[in-house]
């Protein structure tokens, strides 16, 4: 099969029906640089991956060619996170290998973000591309797209780690709304009484006490929570937390969650298993008193001689300075800035991008 010269490729939403294809199409190896989807990926795995596009905030888009798929991008929105409700994300885009540099990759782009732009209310763009391709960089950046940082060895391919560039396009009259004020700096006193800190896996009785804790404004401003979630919804996420390779600390002192962090795998890839997502919050009256850094060191534990986790990544609001300097004096390095990242306090705000990566990570070819 030859692919024709499209000058207006046919764009159209992925559907179920269309997973047989996809599968037929990543089939042939040469389709998985610059992606990060597994080879040989099988009918039911395409079917579980159109499935998690389908709010309509999401657009799994096509390129066909008659009955021939050509192109595929995969635009995630966050529906479900209200605070980044106005992201979204490139998380996949793929031309066939006999249709590449026929116009098919720009049309998709261009398509997704005219629908952004026009009708889903989406202010911020983002995607990760290798770095070592000035030629996807190039053409994101015609596009609109700004490099905001690279995350190092972050995705397997052909047998050597990564590095990935962080790129976004903002259109900043999307959403509109001011700066976020930046986080009050509460300074505590010199001497306060040590505290007797107990590290422990959260569960679901737990519920109560987490949502108590993001109650607390200045827990929920220095994370993407927010200061209304319910005990409910602590409940269904804690059940969750079973000793898997996602698991979730409760700090107490006298009896009381003060605070809580925990690590996620990043996705079910297994190009991406060696990555860890990791978040965290303190109760406003005892951050700054060593809680942090005692569920930072248990998190650390599990993933450093546990987990195997070789990388572990967090984002962190820019202005949060007191954070910034406890990821840093625990080996977390900057990696960038992420433009408008999340809506606090009636505002957007840029996050930071940290990670730390295992001394044998680093030494990988």
């Amino acid at each position: 099969m030859t692919c024709a010269a499209l000058n207006q490729p046919t764009i159209r939403r992925a559907e179920p029906r269309d997973a047989p294809a996809l599968a037929a199409l990543f089939g042939d190896v040469a389709m998985l640089p610059f992606t990060t989807v597994a080879p040989y990926s099988s009918v039911s795995f395409w079917d579980k991956r159109l499935a998690e596009y389908a709010d309509a905030s999401c657009l799994p888009l096509l390129a066909v060619d008659g009955d021939a798929v050509t192109g595929l991008l995969l635009l995630r929105g966050y529906p479900n996170h209200i605070r980044r409700k106005h992201c979204s994300s490139i998380d996949l885009l793929a031309v066939r290998t006999d249709c590449r540099r026929k116009g098919i990759g720009r049309a998709l782009v261009t398509a997704a973000i005219g629908a952004a732009d026009q009708w889903l209310q989406m202010r911020r763009i983002e995607v990760a591309v290798d770095a070592q391709s000035a030629a996807l960089k190039g053409f994101y950046a015609s596009l609109g797209f700004v490099e905001e940082g690279v995350k190092r060895k972050e995705i397997l391919h052909a047998g050597r780690y990564v590095d990935s560039t962080v790129m976004s396009r903002v259109n900043a009259g999307m959403m509109p709304a001011l700066a976020s004020p930046a986080l009050p700096i509460n300074k505590r006193a010199r001497k306060s009484t040590p505290l007797k800190i107990t590290i422990r896996p959260a569960t679901a009785d737990d519920a109560e006490a987490f949502a108590k804790v993001f109650a607390d404004r200045s827990a929920s401003n220095g994370t993407l929570q927010h200061p209304y979630t319910s005990a409910e919804i602590w409940r269904t996420r804690l059940a969750g937390n079973v000793g898997t390779r996602q698991v979730v600390f409760a700090a107490v002192v006298n009896g009381r969650v003060v605070g809580n962090a925990g690590l996620h795998p990043l996705n079910d890839n297994p190009r991406q298993k060696h990555v860890c997502g990791l978040g965290i919050s303190i109760a406003d009256a005892y951050q700054g008193r060593g809680v942090g850094r005692a569920l930072m060191n248990v998190c650390l534990d599990f993933a450093d001689n546990w987990a195997n986790y070789a990388r572990v990544e967090l984002t962190v609001h820019a202005d949060n300075a007191r954070a910034v300097k406890l990821y840093e004096s625990l080996g977390f390095e900057h990696e960038g800035r992420l433009r408008d990242f999340s809506f606090r306090e009636g505002g957007y705000v840029d996050a930071l991008f940290m990670g730390r990566v295992t001394s044998a990570l680093k030494k990988s070819p």
